[in-house]
């Protein structure tokens, strides 16, 4: 028998091939051949994915959702709003009348003094639909070739979704000014640790916190200053921290957590001696920081900086410089002194309605559910920073 050249042998195992170059060829002459090429891809699989099927690895990569350690702290703690109009916070702001006197004198003051107030935040409610169509989930996303669940995933999805959102708004305000209309959103951390003298973060004063009017109250409702001013309007130096967190710290009481942007924390790992950075694991939430005298400062994807996005779907944490937050959370109970309060109602705790059908279509929709609000009843023991460039 005769053996095949190299080059017939080619040929011959790529008859394909051979016969779309000849109609390419053709087609210089008689267009119309171009017909055919559509009919040669249909009709001709290779042996591969004749015989075979694809292999859709299990699993779902997130490209989409960031972390906050904020969130995961707050969530932690788990405060409750057992229900109600209101969510009412009790504080302290005003000593009792008192004076030195000779003996054997009166002329005593007992003049009856308001010393204590109370802060009152509605709760807020937050929402994320799950829609999905009957025929994907019961029929065609189902059965041995469905590699995910649609329902699961889409749920999944939804909570980190909500997370999502409330941890953007624990570092926005809740009120209507400037023109912008965030009163359905929690009351979060430019509001809480605003002022009615100075700008907060996002440009906005706060003349008001929890329905107090900050200039009847005075101090005790407004953050520390000290030897550095909130717009730190510059870098982020070893003094800027030293000052700021110093203002912060009444007796026993100092900050506990720092949070950041990753962009910050880059800043302050420059700006620092090696031997001055510190790796340390926050011990409530596991988080690796820097430590920082009696605080772990950690980074935060969605705390407000200049790497942040203003997301149509989420929110924005987009800002022109980076933000940092002394916080003291305070003791555990209710005598905490940052709160995300949860609603009680499993409902409402990020929970499900169940999926309720359409009337007139085969669309299913769920939704999960929050409902409660960010409160803070001791201003003088925390403070955000903002501004920082470098």
């Amino acid at each position: 028998m005769k053996q095949l050249t190299p080059l017939s042998s080619w040929l011959a195992t790529h008859r394909l091939f051979v016969f779309v170059a000849c109609l390419l060829a053709l087609a210089v002459f008689r267009p119309e051949v171009l017909l055919f090429l559509p009919v040669v891809g249909l009709v001709n699989l290779d042996p591969i994915n004749t015989a075979t099927t694809k292999n859709i690895m299990p699993g779902l990569a997130d490209n989409f959702f960031k972390n906050d350690p904020l969130m995961e702290f707050l969530k932690s703690r788990h405060h409750v709003y057992p229900g109600g109009p209101q969510i009412q916070e009790n504080f302290l702001y005003k000593p009792m009348i008192g004076q030195a006197y000779a003996k054997g004198v009166g002329g005593f003051n007992i003049s009856k003094r308001q010393t204590f107030a109370g802060l009152l935040f509605g709760p807020k409610y937050y929402e994320v639909s799950i829609p999905e169509y009957l025929e994907e989930v019961e029929i065609e996303v189902n059965g041995p070739t469905a590699v995910l669940s649609m329902v699961k995933t889409d749920y999944g999805n939804a909570a980190l979704t909500m997370s999502a959102m409330l941890a953007i708004d624990n570092y926005q305000g809740g009120q209507n000014l400037g023109g912008i209309d965030r009163t359905l959103h929690i009351n979060g951390l430019a509001e809480a640790l605003g002022s009615d003298l100075t700008a907060s973060w996002d440009a906005q004063t706060y003349s008001t916190y929890g329905s107090q009017t900050r200039v009847d109250i005075g101090a005790p409702l407004r953050p520390p200053t000290g030897l550095v001013a909130a717009n730190v309007n510059g870098s982020i130096t070893f003094r800027v921290l030293e000052h700021s967190y110093q203002s912060c710290v009444i007796g026993r009481e100092h900050p506990v957590i720092g949070v950041t942007t990753n962009r910050c924390m880059g800043y302050i790992s420059e700006s620092f001696q090696p031997h001055q950075v510190v790796d340390s694991v926050e011990p409530t939430i596991g988080y690796v920081g820097i430590k920082f005298k009696q605080a772990t400062i950690v980074e935060s994807q969605y705390c407000p900086g200049a790497d942040g996005v203003n997301d149509a779907d989420i929110g924005n944490y987009n800002a022109s410089g980076e933000t940092f937050w002394w916080l003291n959370p305070g003791p555990e109970g209710e005598d905490a002194y940052l709160k995300l309060r949860i609603s009680v109602s499993p409902l409402f705790q990020f929970g499900t309605t169940g999926f309720k059908p359409a009337q007139d279509n085969t669309v299913v929709v769920s939704q999960v559910l929050f409902a409660g609000n960010l409160t803070s009843r001791a201003t003088r023991l925390q403070r955000g920073l903002f501004g920082i460039t470098g």
